[in-house]
């Protein structure tokens, strides 16, 4: 990460201010993109999480452990909607494991 002098920054500043005003669209970082990815992994993490947690009851640690490690959208938006359908927590272990 490089840090600007005060002078630099506040002109930086305003350069991105007037070409989000000239453009109408906002500047987004690779920062702010890579907190908006990791919101939807945990919240996809989490909409898994309950669904287990609903139907059969507490969900061991090891398998949230592995839910966490997950790191593509459309793995557990799949989980997700096995998790919704399967008949116990070993066998969607069994399906985590496969990843």
């Amino acid at each position: 990460m490089m840090t600007l002098p005060n002078q630099l920054q506040s002109g930086f500043q305003r350069e991105i201010k007037d070409f989000e005003e000239e453009n109408q669209m906002p500047y987004v970082t690779i920062i702010e993109r890579w907190a908006r990815q990791e919101g939807i992994l945990q919240k996809s993490r989490e909409a898994i999480m309950e669904v287990l947690e609903v139907r059969f009851g507490s969900v061991p640690e090891e398998l949230a452990e592995s839910l966490n490690q997950i790191q593509e959208d459309s793995v557990l938006t799949s989980l997700h909607r096995q998790a919704i359908t399967v008949d116990s927590l070993e066998t969607f272990q069994g399906l985590v494991n496969r990843i």
